[in-house]
């Protein structure tokens, strides 16, 4: 199969891993040099270059990470009338979302992103379950789940060492909400949501905020397929903003607790490695590591690796949950739903489900080394046999059957 890939990502190495031919497609440029920032002028341009690209090229299907290969053609020389890129040029189109897509989008108008969302050809992969479940009962077709992973590239597969651990609970990981800064402002009305959200799932933590916010409290119309599309926008607008609190609290509750608790009772037992906590609650904090391999040896070095996933996830696993395993570190993480589909909890990775818990399950587990080492080795065996990215395509190509299909695009917006 011969694959185009929107160089950004990983997915060049897991095609050649599977023995697939690869075509190297440019992304949408944004001075960040982030291509998730492009926006719509962006995209019109890059989609003219996807263009002369894929003149006359026997390519089966487009891939991205993200959304990054998302671009526009006109349909008409000096008119606002846009296409999607990857249609105009008869291609299926397979975007795998490790952010929530409204986030992975937000520079493009919500008009043009709605519209994008119907197309039939392009296959939103998203790692998250309960966003899955949101998007389809949007109406959005073409959604389909499909996890995070590791890197395919070679790992250090020897067993650990225990005596070489540092003992240390370590977690590598940025403060990710700025919701709760002093200087910010929020209307009491974009609260109510999330607190009804977070109080529900305090007894049934498997809820999601789709069903809490439409069937349980009916804060809000869900999207009918008679509305009107500008009907359709307001009211996925709507459901997005009120969901911004919860997202923020979500990060309160999955992650900056635990490191706030664990600088309390551990001190420089804890290493934080990453941005922000200096200046959102006074951590003292460790600079991101440089490079990956150091990176991934880090995980060899601690004695706990600590994985607190952050607010943009419900129930999915983050990259980190895969990362850790996959570089042979001993993995310590929050409950969340999704885990036990990827690991034997209790051989292949711990969890926890309170501060209780953590701090006695980190106790145990510093003074049980060769326990410790033994669930190490048992994870990474795990994620290099099914969690790599070319396990993820092999999965990808199996799940999405696209079909290049008409779209109404008469609510696409120009520039």
């Amino acid at each position: 199969m011969r694959i185009g890939v929107f160089s950004h990502g990983w997915w060049k190495k897991a095609c050649e891993i599977l023995s697939h031919d690869v075509i190297d497609l440019p992304v949408a440029e944004h001075p960040s040099g982030n291509a998730y920032a492009a926006d719509l002028n962006a995209r019109i341009a890059n989609g003219a270059k996807t263009a002369v690209a894929l003149a006359d090229r026997d390519i089966d299907l487009l891939l991205d990470n993200g959304g990054t290969g998302l671009g526009f053609v006109r349909a008409e020389e000096g008119t606002d009338n846009l296409k999607l890129a990857h249609e105009e040029a008869g291609r299926p189109l397979l975007s795998h979302f490790i952010d929530p897509l409204v986030t992975a989008l937000q520079s493009l108008p919500w008009p043009a992103v709605w519209q994008c969302l119907q197309s039939q050809s392009w296959v939103k992969a998203i790692w998250d379950r309960a966003q899955v479940v949101e998007l389809q009962r949007f109406g959005v077709p073409e959604v389909i789940h499909l996890p995070m992973a590791a890197q395919d590239r070679s790992y250090d597969t020897r067993p650990l060492d225990p005596s070489k651990c540092m003992p240390i609970v370590s977690f590598v990981g940025g403060h990710n909400t700025s919701y709760f800064a002093q200087n910010v402002t929020v209307p009491a009305n974009r609260l109510l949501a999330g607190i009804l959200a977070q109080a529900i799932r305090t007894d049934l933590p498997d809820m999601n905020f789709y069903d809490i916010y439409h069937d349980v409290y009916g804060l809000g119309e869900p999207v009918d397929p008679g509305d009107l599309v500008e009907t359709k926008i307001n009211k996925t607008l709507a459901y997005f903003n009120a969901k911004l609190f919860y997202n923020a609290s979500l990060c309160i509750h999955n992650r900056d607790r635990f490191a706030i608790f664990l600088k309390r009772m551990l001190g420089d037992t804890f290493h934080l490695v990453g941005r922000g906590w200096d200046t959102a609650y006074g951590l003292r904090t460790s600079p991101r590591l440089a490079t990956a391999d150091e990176y991934l040896n880090h995980f060899r070095e601690a004695a706990i690796n600590l994985n607190l996933v952050n607010g943009n996830a419900e129930t999915g696993l983050n990259m980190r949950h895969f990362e850790i395993t996959a570089a042979g570190g001993f993995m310590l993480c929050y409950r969340q739903p999704e885990l036990k589909e990827h690991f034997e909890i209790g051989k292949e990775c711990v969890e926890f489900d309170s501060e209780v818990d953590l701090l006695e399950k980190i106790q145990y587990y510093l003074s049980h080394p060769e326990e410790r080492a033994a669930i190490a080795l048992a994870g990474q065996k795990r994620t290099l046999s099914q969690h790599l990215y070319c396990h993820r395509l092999q999965r990808l190509l199996q799940l999405a059957e696209p079909k290049v299909l008409p779209v109404d695009r008469a609510a696409y917006v120009g520039t």
